[in-house]
This record gives C-alpha cells, sequence and structure tokens, in this order.
C-alpha cells in the first residue's frame, strides 16, 4: 500500500507547532519602581489557587517586586496545595505580607504563617489549622486516633518550622494544629486544655511579653487600601493577580493529564501505522496540545517544552523519511520528546536553577511511566480489532501468504524477475514502485526502508508480489 506519508507527518508537524505556538503570551514588563503584588486568596485552598499565587509570584520575581501581599478570606482547603503556596513564598526574597480580610481559617492559617508579617481587618478571625479528613462529596470525616495525631503532629511541625522562620511565636501557631496542654503568656490564659486556637483580630494583636510583642498579628487595618497606605505603598506600584476561569480549567487540565499523555502517544503511533490523515493521529495532537496548555496556564510549563516537543518530531520525521534506517535521529527525537513531557510537568520559577533535581521529577516520571504502559497496553487490545494494525510493532504489509501451490493464481507470473536488477522510483516503506529496464513494478520490501533511485534487485517473488532488497 503506498501513500503520502511525508505530507501526512507535516501537516501533523503544522498543526502541532501552530497550535501550540497560540498558547504563548507577552511577558509584563517591569517598571522603574518597585511594584508591589496582592494577590487574592479569597476561595477554598486548591489547585486552581495554587496557580493564582505561582503566577504572581512569578511575575513579582521577574519585575523585582519590593512586596507580596497575600489577600486571604478562606475556609482553608486541601494540604497538598497549601504545602505547594508554602514553598512558593520562600522563593520570594522580598517582603511577604498576609492580610485577614475576614478570615485565615486551616490551611489559610499555615500560609499566612508563611509570610513574615500578619496584618488582620476588624473583627476578623485567624486559626482552628487542625488538620481534617474530606470525604469525595466535600464533607468533613472525623480521623481515627492515631491517624489524626501523626498528621496533626507532621503539620504542626510544619508550621512551627514557618512560624520559626518568619519571626512568629511557634508556640501559639502549635496550637492552632493540634490539642495541647493549654497555653498561658504572662500569666494569662490563652486557650484551655484540650482546645484548637482562633484568635480575633484584638486577641492576635495584643501585646505580650518584655519587650512587648504581639501575639501573631502586627495590627489592624481598616481595608486593604489602608493597609497599603500604612505601610507606604504608593497605589501606582501595585498590581492585583486575581483568579482567571483558564486557571480553573488549567486545574481539570493537569488532573486528567495522564489520560491527556495516553490519548497522545496512542493516537502519533497509530497515525503512523494507517494511511493518510487519521483521527488517530488529530486526536493525539490535539490532546497533546491540550496537556502543554494546561500546564502552561498553571505555570509549569513554556514555550520550550513545546518547541523542544517539536524538535522531537521533526527528528523522528528525519529517520522516517530521510534517512531511514538510520537509529540517531530517531532515537533523540524519542529522547527530546519524552524530555519536553516531563519538564512540562516540573515546576519552575524564576532564580531557580533551570534544571530540576531529581525529587522534582518524581511525580511527573510516575505519570508518564504509566500513560506509556497504559498505551502500550492499548496499542495491544487495538491491534486485535483493528484492520491493518493486527501487528502493531510489524509493518503494514498483508500477512496472509497467497501462493499457487495452495490453489491462488495471479493474473501474471513475475518469475523471470527474480535476480534482476532496478531502480526505485518512490519511496520503498515497505511498499512502493519500481523501474526493471522498460517496465514499472509494484514492489515491496521485507521490512526495512529503501529510498528514492536507489539500486534494487529481485529477491523472490510470492504470487503477486515482487520482494526486493537493496543492492
Amino acid at each position: 500500500m503506498c501513500y503520502n506519508a511525508p505530507m501526512k507527518f507535516l501537516v501533523m508537524l503544522g498543526v502541532t507547532f501552530l497550535l501550540g505556538s497560540a498558547i504563548a503570551t507577552p511577558v509584563i514588563a517591569a517598571e522603574a519602581n518597585q511594584p508591589v503584588y496582592v494577590i487574592s486568596i479569597r476561595d477554598d485552598i486548591e489547585e486552581s489557587i495554587v496557580y493564582v499565587v505561582r503566577r504572581g509570584i512569578k511575575e513579582a520575581i521577574e519585575n523585582n517586586a519590593q512586596a507580596i501581599i497575600l489577600n486571604m478570606d478562606t475556609n482553608g482547603g486541601k494540604g497538598d496545595s497549601m504545602v505547594e503556596i508554602m514553598d512558593l513564598l520562600q522563593s520570594f526574597k522580598g517582603d511577604t505580607i498576609t492580610y485577614v480580610n475576614n478570615k485565615a481559617y486551616s490551611a489559610g492559617a499555615f500560609i499566612a504563617v508563611a509570610t513574615r508579617h500578619i496584618y488582620m481587618a476588624p473583627s476578623s478571625v485567624i486559626g482552628a489549622a487542625a488538620p481534617i479528613m474530606v470525604t469525595p462529596t466535600g464533607g468533613a470525616e472525623e480521623m481515627p486516633s492515631t491517624i489524626q495525631k501523626k498528621i496533626s503532629s507532621a503539620y504542626a511541625a510544619r508550621i512551627r518550622a514557618a512560624a520559626q522562620r518568619n519571626g512568629h511565636n511557634a508556640t501559639v501557631v502549635d496550637a492552632m494544629v493540634r490539642e495541647t496542654e493549654g497555653l498561658a503568656i504572662d500569666g494569662k490564659e490563652i486557650i484551655r486544655k484540650g482546645e484548637i486556637l482562633t484568635l480575633t483580630d484584638v486577641e492576635a494583636t495584643a501585646l505580650y511579653g518584655k519587650p512587648a510583642k504581639p501575639l501573631l498579628a502586627e495590627g489592624i487595618a481598616d481595608s486593604l487600601d489602608g493597609l497599603l497606605k500604612r505601610l507606604g505603598y504608593s497605589q501606582e506600584l501595585v498590581h492585583y493577580v486575581e483568579p482567571t476561569g483558564m486557571e480553573r480549567i488549567a486545574r481539570l487540565i493537569t488532573l486528567i493529564s495522564p489520560l491527556l499523555l495516553l490519548i497522545g502517544i496512542a493516537g502519533i503511533y497509530l497515525e503512523f501505522k494507517t494511511p493518510g490523515i487519521s483521527v488517530f493521529g488529530f486526536a493525539g495532537v490535539i490532546s497533546l496540545i491540550i496537556f502543554f496548555f494546561g500546564h502552561y496556564v498553571a505555570g509549569l510549563s513554556g514555550m520550550e517544552e513545546v518547541l523542544l516537543f517539536v524538535f522531537g518530531l521533526i527528528l523522528i520525521g528525519i529517520e522516517i523519511f530521510v534517512l531511514p534506517g538510520h537509529v540517531l535521529p530517531g532515537f533523540l527525537g524519542v529522547v527530546a520528546i519524552l524530555v519536553a513531557l516531563l519538564w512540562a510537568m516540573v515546576e519552575k520559577m524564576p532564580g531557580t536553577p533551570s534544571l530540576p533535581v531529581m525529587p522534582e521529577f518524581q511525580i511527573p516520571v510516575a505519570k508518564l511511566a504509566g500513560s506509556m504502559v497504559s498505551a502500550a497496553v492499548l496499542l495491544v487490545l487495538l491491534g486485535r480489532w483493528l484492520p491493518k494494525t493486527k501487528d502493531p510493532l510489524g509493518g503494514l504489509i498483508l500477512q496472509t501468504q497467497l501462493d499457487t501451490s495452495i490453489g491462488y493464481a495471479t493474473a501474471s507470473n513475475h518469475q523471470e524477475l527474480i535476480g534482476r536488477q532496478g531502480v526505485s522510483l518512490s519511496l520503498l516503506r515497505p511498499s512502493g514502485t519500481a523501474r526493471f529496464g522498460e517496465k514499472t513494478e509494484d514492489v515491496v520490501t521485507e521490512g526495512g526502508f529503501i529510498g528514492v533511485n536507489e539500486k534494487i534487485v529481485v529477491k523472490e517473488v510470492r504470487g503477486a508480489r515482487i520482494i526486493v532488497q537493496k543492492v
């Protein structure tokens, strides 16, 4: 069977590059004066909030911002998302401030303690950071006592470390996470034995000790604008970072990234196993474009990964259409594609080393490996059901031999061509056309590729099939 494979590859490559390029957005230019970034955390803390914070911190680092302010009003949220935000805050070297603009419960209290300064709105509250188990329907469920103690101890250690790093009272924040023996400062009882600490704005800003220091928060500000004025930040320098609908979509895309990788890997493989531009290749390319788009919006991927992926496709195309039989281009192409897919799933912040360390690759490697194994299983199953894919690792040639010894007859017998030399008129991949003297015949190789205008010889004839090899 002969078809225009190079044209198909070029179309697929063009679709990948053009759609991939569409995700590029302009970079915000740095201003002459150091800006201040206000990042909104006014919802439950989960992956889409991580994307907002990551975007804001990246822009702040790139534009040499002097401070980041978290405008917070949250009931808490997922522990893994909370830890990501706390780690992101450590990557910013300027001032970090939390403004508790109503409430900072649970994970919100952890994140607040991960900033260097805490201010509160009138009648706001902070605390109640004990971990709970969330059911699939979104409700809370009591954990077994031993698990509760282990998780509370781990989280308490993390929030104490954050408090010590940022100059907050570690004993106070520890009481927000787990039931204590009670907490008293300067002879005044802050919390009774067996309770979880939650502080109002007045309680959090009360002064204790000698010299006197606020219990947790440095002051009360009537509004965010009032806080900015109090801290001496001009409104002209303030950049507001709010959640976007695309970041919520990106959350869904990153959640289903293993499925997108499975469809992408299997679809592109099947595209090269079937003639013409098929639904397999289209589905594979679109899945990978969605994969890169979601990770780009999430702040994990950039255009570098897309370009590396396209470069990998080009190398594989060279292996298939230009230098068939040469292993190096195809091998390097596969490596480039795998690196691009892995790199797109690894978090990268400005100012950090460009090459991720091994622990950062653990989750991406697990996702990619799982997708590749699933794709292999899918291809084996499809090989049993789909026409022309009976052997997913072999060539697209007819496997049944139409031999005259078992009753088959052909319109013409080419036995006289055995041993005769000719020239290939098209790329034999593995089938194509060749000229023997004045006659043009359809020929096929035994699986290898032979380029155009190569000298060939007829090795054998099986019915109507003329099998050739390179001289």
